[in-house]
């Protein structure tokens, strides 16, 4: 078991943080770096009592000084992604050192332990112990009526989970796409994405020669056969990360209402498809022709501008100050993207009142952020508010809503709230 280490000079402890800092392990994540860095100086400086997570984010992740630990959870998520990875560089490039630096769950304070030499401080992997042999007894009665009391109420408490009722704001809210049909049709676009594979050949499809060097990326998650001659095939329907997680918060809300769905790629659902019928699209118009015809004339949008040479959120008509861009860190990752929710009522005949939700964004981040509002309850009943603060009861036909994402450095949502809304009419 690690032993904390006490009367320390800086010097030591300095150099145990330096030693991860300089990992292979570390060297990926710039947030993780910052986020040790910054609570093992305070710890050295005998300041380990000032830290707070508010610090911690605006210190060490770059949040803003408005930035509030109530609505972004990127700290604590941070703190268990900074465990892990300490976890994990102690059981590989660390394992032998045995002077450590570590985490403590439930604290933003490191501290600074010895063990034995080789022996990991926190085990990367939780080992049962060996089942100990069972004499069989013979059962009371007492005991039979106890384990059936409490089967029954285990029965009797997932009956009652499983008929749980949906929050209202969620019925309301989406209430617009599910009201009319019997199935709701889901399109997931998929951007063109060029495979590489050392196995081309035999999938009898247009090749194109593969890049210099694309071995060793390949090879970097992947087994590399001997001898293997890359090339590189167009695929149509692989879908982003950030779309994937979108369509899982969909799916999600559509089974707590009691909806039946279609899911389906926007190669085999165009637009066409979706006439007299309640839709939910999932995807963004840089690849999406069915969302880039749809919000051809909303108020936001995401488009290329010239000037930034980037794709953002652009505003038209009232909106059209609006030109929002994705914010990058250090090392060039997005940190900073925003999601669109467009609830959109059909305006042709042939679309019989049925609405179209569409889930777009900056990023596949900004796609997933637009998901995770729109699945909320809570946020849910806070946009309501912010309609009827504007003179509009109940749910408008058509409207949309941006959504602030923040971003890890491996594009994974860590956290959202809302930016702006407005009223179609």
């Amino acid at each position: 078991m690690p032993q904390v280490a006490t009367g320390l000079p800086r010097e030591q402890k300095q150099a145990v943080v330096d030693a991860v800092l300089a990992s292979e392990t570390f060297s990926r994540s710039e947030q993780l770096r910052g986020f040790l860095r910054y609570v093992c100086k305070m710890e050295i400086e005998g300041k380990a009592a000032e830290i707070t997570e508010y610090l911690i984010g605006v210190k060490a992740l770059g949040r803003p000084a408005d930035y509030s630990p109530n609505e972004d959870s990127s700290v604590r998520t941070r703190a268990y992604e900074l465990r892990q990875r300490l976890q994990k560089y102690y059981a590989t490039e660390g394992a032998e050192e045995t002077l450590r630096v570590e985490l403590p769950k439930g604290s933003y304070v490191p501290r600074f332990v010895e063990v034995q030499t080789g022996v990991p401080a926190i085990a990367t992997e939780v080992i049962a112990d060996p089942a100990p042999q069972v004499v069989a007894k013979p059962v009371s009665r007492e005991w039979f009526f106890a384990v059936a009391g409490v089967l029954a109420g285990a029965a009797v408490m997932f009956f009652l989970t499983a008929k749980a009722q949906p929050d209202s704001s969620i019925k309301d809210a989406w209430g617009a796409v599910t009201g009319k049909d019997t199935e709701v049709l889901i399109s997931v676009a998929t951007p063109l994405h060029m495979l590489v594979s050392p196995y081309i050949e035999s999938m009898r499809q247009t090749k194109y020669p593969a890049p210099e060097g694309m071995d060793a990326i390949f090879g970097r998650y992947r087994p590399v056969p001997a001898g293997a001659e890359f090339g590189m095939q167009p695929v149509q329907k692989a879908v982003t990360m950030g779309d994937v997680q979108a369509l899982l918060k969909t799916v999600d809300t559509l089974r707590s209402l009691n909806t039946a769905y279609r899911m389906l790629p926007e190669t085999n659902s165009p637009l066409t498809a979706m006439h007299k019928r309640s839709a939910i699209l999932i995807g963004s118009p840089w690849y999406s022709r069915s969302v880039d015809t749809l919000l051809e004339r909303t108020p936001w949008a995401t488009a290329y501008d010239k000037d930034e040479k980037a794709i953002g959120i652009i505003g038209r008509g009232d909106k059209a100050a609006t030109h929002l861009f994705p914010k990058r860190g250090a090392r060039g990752e997005y940190v900073e993207v925003y999601g669109l929710v467009s609830v959109l009522e059909g305006e042709q005949p042939q679309d019989e009142g049925r609405t179209k939700v569409i889930f777009s964004g900056l990023t596949s981040v900004g796609v997933h952020g637009a998901a995770a509002f729109f699945s909320s309850a809570r946020d849910l009943r806070a946009l309501k508010a912010q309609f009827q603060s504007k003179g509009i009861a109940g749910w408008p036909k058509s409207y949309q809503v941006l959504v602030k994402c923040r971003a890890s450095d491996d594009a994974q949502l860590l956290s959202y709230s809302y930016a702006d809304s407005a009223v179609i009419r």
